[in-house]
């Protein structure tokens, strides 16, 4: 059998191997390209039909197709690097300015390929597999399509289903490789002339009729053109076969993965169809039973306990620390699911790829060996994180800012860096803060390390307008200067917590800028504060969390505070989420207290704004003691495509806070805040009015972070 490639539409070819099976006609030999590779490769090696149905799911396909990795399998700091930005743009700086060259990810697909073809990761001769295979891929390098015939399995099928643009190319052995379907979609001549098959038979999946709409878009021309260049080259392939299927898969598209069982319905159909041509070659029940009994009989067994674990990486540093993470794994028996998140922890920081293959000594037990490879990215570091956040409402100060994270890692050794973060726009602030990591006392044993200590030396300038407001009324305009810096020492397990205790001294300029004079002091001068602060995120989602929780509270003290008393400081913010089938219900709550003191206006706190009492203008309320409670009930009614994992809401909030201060009037409020919010590429998107008590209205937008 020859299986061509055809994205999602490929799906339609298990139908037509379920038909084969039903019918008794047994495949001597196998070949397929691109998504074909896949199936081939999968049947090859001794899955049932129910085992590919049941490998071929949504939740597959759903991690398989990222744009993205997730919030959750990020480092503690590239989470906080996802709230602050979250429609980043990453920019690499290593070679000069470049971008990434596709738009998805390949983790999740090389994580698929690992576990399912665990057994058949080492030199292989694709011939004594259950059923001799063959995958075929595209070398850029010297132009020409290439047949794998031995090696590794993931490896052969990661080259040949390497979509241009979709996946990065597949590199090996300094050759890049891409999508097989480029020079030869359907491997019919590879089955008759390299597998020697007397009679071959081809899955084609012939060219969609174009849309209505198909055409309308850059994206949808160069997708068409593509799909016309394929079809040029499988027209001459089909002559080759003997029997050729073609399912009709009018209504589908090449990206309906969340359609295998519909697909896979009109591959069996595409096969009764052509039961006069195919009912010759099937066996009787004696010779079909043996053919099974033949490709069981060739079947890999379970992997065994693990043997050793090699690392490949860029330097001592980062191979040691790879060694000792992954020690605990040896003698025990190979689990993918736990090598998974080893490796995961090594990309969480987004300095490094990782990948692993697993090979098999040569001794009598054939003990499996795990090769560990360690790669730095071609693009950086230093890496920069470009985007925007915008705030809007109605009747009030609109504030956007473009912002840049610059990255520079393992600056200085392996697992510190330099991280500054600049915004630009209705205020101007650079912050820098170098994370040192120091030796780790606190390690119980050299296999188990129970987290990370770190010192962090920072310093930054901000200059930032407030807006001075008597009851709704703006009555003048503030800007806060401040430049300074400090130092802070902490421990942090890299994932999910950090806690840090640190000192510093700021120079501080706080004057009226223009409108009346509001009667509040100006203030010049210098402030110290030192402080420990406590932050643990066990969030799915930065913003829109299914479930898990987030937290973080510091405590502190204010001194030598110029135009103020001294006072002790404590603030904390929780927030928390559940989905219930459409619905997600989520809570959030903040709060702080200078404990009454009469501290000076540049060092209060604010609330007022979206989603920090939506119906009031941005930090409309300034005081020294406040809190907020916010309840928010949101319910799906869109999905963006499956690649982004991002949805479309319309729901409510309630929000109810307090600020309080010795020189100002408590103010009490509460509001509801009605709206569309949607998770996208761009960051989140909220859109809608907010309704509070004393006439209080606000049509709100927020484009990035939730503010």
């Amino acid at each position: 059998m020859a299986l061509g490639g055809g994205g999602a539409l490929g799906l339609s070819e298990i139908g037509a191997l379920q038909w084969f099976e039903e019918h008794h006609i047994p495949v001597d030999v196998i070949a397929g390209t691109s998504m074909g590779g896949m199936i081939s490769a999968l049947y090859a090696t001794g899955n049932s039909i129910d085992q590919l149905k049941a490998v071929m799911n949504d939740q597959v396909f759903g991690s398989v197709f990222r744009i993205s990795t997730s919030y959750a399998s990020r480092s503690f700091r590239r989470r906080e690097d996802s709230r602050d930005l979250p429609n980043g743009l990453t920019i690499g700086l290593k070679h000069g300015v470049s971008f990434r060259n596709s738009v998805l990810i390949d983790q999740g697909l090389n994580s698929f390929l690992d576990r399912e073809f665990l057994r058949y990761d080492d030199q292989v001769d694709f011939n004594t597999l259950p059923i001799p295979f063959r995958c075929l891929s595209t070398d850029l390098n010297e132009a020409r399509t290439v047949t794998f015939a031995r090696g590794s399995i993931p490896d052969a099928v990661r080259a040949s289903i390497s979509i241009p643009g979709i996946y990065r190319p597949f590199e090996m052995n300094g050759h890049e490789y891409v999508d097989g379907a480029v020079l030869q979609n359907l491997p019919a001549q590879t089955v008759r002339n390299d597998l020697g098959a007397d009679v071959v038979i081809a899955v084609s999946l012939p060219l969609v009729p174009v849309g209505k709409k198909d055409l309308d878009s850059i994206v949808g021309v160069l997708q068409r053109s593509f799909s016309v260049a394929i079809e040029g080259n499988e027209r001459a392939s089909r002559k080759l076969a003997d029997v050729v299927v073609e399912p009709d898969l009018t209504g589908f598209s090449a990206g309906d993965y969340l359609k295998s069982a519909e697909l896979a319905e009109r591959g069996y159909a595409a096969a009764e169809k052509m039961k006069d041509s195919l009912l010759p070659y099937a066996v009787d029940d004696a010779a079909w039973n043996a053919y099974l009994a033949q490709r069981t009989a060739r079947k890999r067994g379970p992997a065994g306990t693990l043997l050793r674990v090699r690392v490949a990486a860029p330097n001592e540093g980062v191979t040691k620390n790879v060694e000792r993470i992954f020690a605990p794994l040896i003698d025990q028996p190979v689990a993918t699911n736990k090598v998974e998140s080893l490796l995961a922890a090594i990309r969480s920081d987004g300095r490094y790829d990782a990948d692993y293959t697993v090979g098999y000594d040569k001794g009598p037990d054939r003990r499996p060996v795990l090769l560990v490879t360690v790669q730095d990215k071609k693009t950086g570091p230093p890496f920069l994180e470009l985007g925007a956040n915008v705030a809007a409402q109605t009747g009030g100060i609109s504030r956007a800012t473009i912002e840049g994270i610059l990255l520079d890692q393992d600056f200085g050794g392996y697992g510190s860096e330099l991280r500054s973060h600049i915004k630009l726009g209705y205020l101007t602030d650079f912050d820098s803060e170098y994370f040192r990591k120091v030796p780790n006392f606190l390690q119980i044993r050299p296999a188990s390390p129970v987290g990370t200590m770190f010192v962090a030396p920072h310093g930054g300038i901000l200059r930032q307008p407030f807006p001075i407001y008597q009851g709704k009324t703006r009555v003048s305009e503030r800007e806060l200067q401040k430049a300074g810096g400090g130092v802070d020492i902490g421990w942090t397990d890299g994932r999910t917590t950090e806690i840090r205790a640190g000192w510093e001294e700021n120079d501080i300029r706080w004057h009226e800028q223009i409108g009346i004079q509001d009667g509040l002091p100006n203030v010049y001068g210098s402030m110290q504060r030192a402080r420990v602060r406590y932050a643990l995120d066990r969030q799915d989602k930065a913003f829109v969390p299914q479930f898990g929780y987030r937290v973080t509270a510091e405590g502190g003290y204010l001194y030598d505070a110029a135009g103020g008393a001294n006072a002790p400081v404590f603030d904390t913010q929780i927030t928390l989420g559940h989905k219930f089938g459409k619905e997600i219900v989520a809570f959030g709550t903040e709060g702080g207290t200078m404990f009454g003191r009469n501290v000076a206006q540049p060092y209060r706190f604010t609330l007022g704004g979206p989603l920090r009492l939506s119906a009031s203008a941005l930090d409309e309320l300034r005081g020294t003691d406040y809190f907020l409670v916010r309840p928010v009930i949101l319910r799906k009614v869109a999905s963006l495509p499956a690649v982004l994992g991002q949805s479309i809401y319309v729901g409510a909030a309630y929000e109810a806070g307090q600020m309080r201060a010795p020189d100002f009037r408590t103010a009490t409020r509460q509001d509801v805040f009605l709206g569309v919010l949607a998770e996208t590429p761009a960051g989140v998107i909220s859109f809608g009015p907010a309704l509070g008590d004393g006439g209080r209205y606000k049509l709100i937008f927020t484009l990035g972070k939730l503010f």
